[in-house]
């Protein structure tokens, strides 16, 4: 009889719970914040915008979620009610004007949001790891080489969501490969504005 006990190792477990410490909110919340800042807005413009970017639709999100389950709708409306507020938000950022980079970035995350909305038809695509790769990469490149450490967020990330069997690796990869895209297209945006 054995009496060896099996147990994950704390790297593990502080890997595994990388999606917990940086849940799409906070980091989206951190991200508005940041190009809030670059664009040189103050401290209540900084506070409106992620409030009207992130807030309103996050509360909204996680807040109809007992009416809706109590209602029989689907959760994936609460979704695409959340991509409508992020149209909106994208639109109020390039009617306003904005200086850079908010609307381009508002607008890279709402589409974000529509491709989660599209291909989780098909495909559960980890938004986490969405979210962390797409903010990542705009970091780094906003703020430039010295903050490409962070780049080993996202597959930290996708480890995380497959180790707490969120996601599968397909999944998680899915998510990785849509923060990527929208990156690319805000890149091409930027490059042509």
């Amino acid at each position: 009889m054995s009496t060896t006990v099996h147990r994950r190792s704390v790297p593990l477990l502080l890997a595994a719970s990388c999606s917990k410490i940086l849940p799409p909110a906070l980091v989206l919340t951190v991200l508005v914040f940041l190009a809030g800042i670059k664009a040189g807005l103050g401290p209540a413009g900084v506070i409106l915008l992620v409030a009207g970017i992130v807030g309103i639709p996050g509360v909204i999100y996680k807040g109809a979620k007992p009416v809706f389950r109590r209602r029989g709708l689907p959760d994936s409306w609460r979704t695409n009610i959340v991509a409508v507020l992020m149209l909106v938000g994208t639109v109020i950022c390039w009617i306003i004007p904005l200086e850079a980079p908010i609307p381009l970035t508002v607008a890279a995350l709402f589409l974000g949001n529509a491709g989660l909305v599209f291909f989780r038809r098909w495909l559960d695509v980890s938004a986490h790891v969405s979210v962390i790769t797409f903010a990542v990469l705009w970091v780094t490149a906003m703020s430039g080489g010295a903050w490409a450490w962070l780049l080993v967020l996202s597959p930290l990330m996708m480890f995380s969501r497959v180790v707490l069997r969120e996601h599968t690796r397909r999944e998680a990869l899915s998510g990785a490969a849509l923060g990527v895209s929208t990156f690319c297209c805000y890149l091409v945006a930027m490059t042509w504005s």
